[in-house]
């Protein structure tokens, strides 16, 4: 190995420990906000609440390694493909015992983001994930929730989480005033992108619009 493909090899392990370490930070934060939402609540929690935040957090941690792979692996690459990472998250999800949804994954192939946008957005879909089991499944009934991701004909990809449940409360809104809520609006700023919501018979929408 010559000196200036070891110095290349340097500065790819250097930038991707430094992009993970903010990763991981910013998953710890996660945890410990999820974890101050969980012991504000005036009763313990029910054992569904509890296993949704641990497979959150695990899909979450999934995630991560996933995106150490990408960058140990290609090199210095501008951009990372959200759809892929999404899927694993579906999967993570599917895999879970909190509730007995049929969680499906549609997307366009070339679903890329810069990679320093994936774990942010991937973050905001977990949360709207968990919502949508937590709302959108009826208690003892199997419900459907579905992620996609599609480049839109004007630049910027849609990225949406759909369930199948009853949508918002009459003459409601978003849970606004939940932590969950502002986390999603916080990073969903970082990333330059726009949530929005959209309830229907079929049940109920979360949808990110992110810009190229």
């Amino acid at each position: 190995m010559d000196v200036s493909q070891e110095t290349l090899e340097n500065v790819v392990a250097a930038e991707a420990d430094h992009r993970i370490a903010n990763h991981m930070s910013m998953l710890s934060s996660y945890v410990r906000l999820k974890v101050g939402e969980l012991a504000s609540l005036p009763e313990a929690p029910e054992k569904t609440s509890t296993l949704r935040l641990v497979e959150s957090i695990g899909a979450q941690i999934a995630a991560v390694a996933e995106l150490h792979r990408m960058l140990t692996h290609r090199g210095r690459l501008p951009s990372g493909n959200i759809g892929a990472q999404l899927k694993r998250l579906c999967d993570a999800f599917r895999a879970g015992p909190a509730c007995r949804a049929d969680i499906l994954y549609e997307g366009d192939p070339d679903c890329l983001l810069p990679v320093r946008k994936v774990l942010p957005v991937s973050q905001i879909v977990s949360e709207a994930v968990t919502n949508a089991l937590k709302y959108g499944c009826k208690a003892g009934l199997t419900g459907k929730v579905t992620v996609s991701c599609r480049r839109q004909p004007e630049g910027g990809l849609l990225i949406t989480v759909a369930d199948s449940g009853d949508g918002f409360a009459e003459g409601g809104g978003p849970p606004s005033q939940g932590i969950g809520f502002h986390l999603m609006q916080a990073l969903a700023a970082q990333v330059e992108g726009e949530i929005g919501y959209a309830a229907s018979p079929e049940g109920l929408t979360f949808s990110l619009r992110l810009p190229d």
